[in-house]
């Protein structure tokens, strides 16, 4: 399935004045049911951190007196710039997919998924890859264009690969199940890792996206010992 969302569609929409986005916020997590939950298949984990991140920024919020200091506004202001990236990842991954309707979306305020499919913002290069081991805590993600051997360059007009790794004994069962990602722009990426993760396997996936944001389809998934 190719996603069709907009470079800066999850950016532009969501309120950056706090009081704004602090209703905004509140009445998209409130509408996100357990039933829902269920149905669009987003993890519980998720959902809890979303909750969590939601409490710190509305304790921050309901807290501020009228004339807040310096240091009050920063700690909102970083509460909300924390919860405003969780959304981000929420709408990207697991909003803004066929089994959410437009109405669903609608009702969240999230503009709906853009379902006209024409060459110029269909993505059909797939990536492939190898990992490498290079010393400790590391783990090198070497990728190219599938079906190009001579060039390990990005297709023209590309930002690059959208690269997600997950750390667990068994492979995930979709890309939405992994837990990490990143925009690797060239190739290889490093992924570093903390010393507690050592011996542990680690599962990734790439996917280009293009110059407009559009995701293209997730390669095989791979696995590797976090040395």
């Amino acid at each position: 399935m190719v996603s069709t969302i907009r470079r800066d569609s999850a950016r532009r929409f969501i309120p950056s004045n706090a009081a704004r986005f602090h209703e905004w916020a509140n009445a998209l997590i409130a509408y996100i049911t357990p039933e829902k939950v269920d149905a669009w298949n987003i993890p519980e984990a998720q959902m809890d951190s979303l909750q969590n991140l939601l409490e710190q920024f509305n304790e921050l919020q309901n807290a501020l007196p009228n004339d807040p200091n310096r240091s009050q506004i920063a700690r909102r202001n970083e509460a909300q710039k924390n919860l405003t990236q969780a959304i981000r990842y929420l709408i990207r991954f697991y909003l803004r997919r066929q089994v959410v309707s437009d109405p669903d979306l609608v009702a969240m305020g999230i503009p709906p998924i853009d379902t006209i499919r024409t060459p110029h913002i269909v993505v059909t290069e797939k990536v492939d890859f190898v990992l490498h081991i290079s010393g400790i805590r590391r783990v090198i993600v070497d990728f190219w264009q599938q079906g190009i051997t001579h060039s390990k360059a990005k297709p023209n007009g590309y930002d690059g690969a959208v690269l997600l790794w997950h750390i667990a004994d068994e492979m995930p069962d979709e890309a939405i199940n992994f837990k990490f990602h990143t925009l690797a722009s060239r190739t290889p990426h490093t992924i570093e890792f903390h010393e507690q993760e050592r011996g542990k396997t680690v599962w990734v996936a790439l996917a280009w996206q293009n110059a407009r944001g559009i995701i293209g389809e997730w390669s095989e998934f791979k696995s590797a010992i976090i040395p």
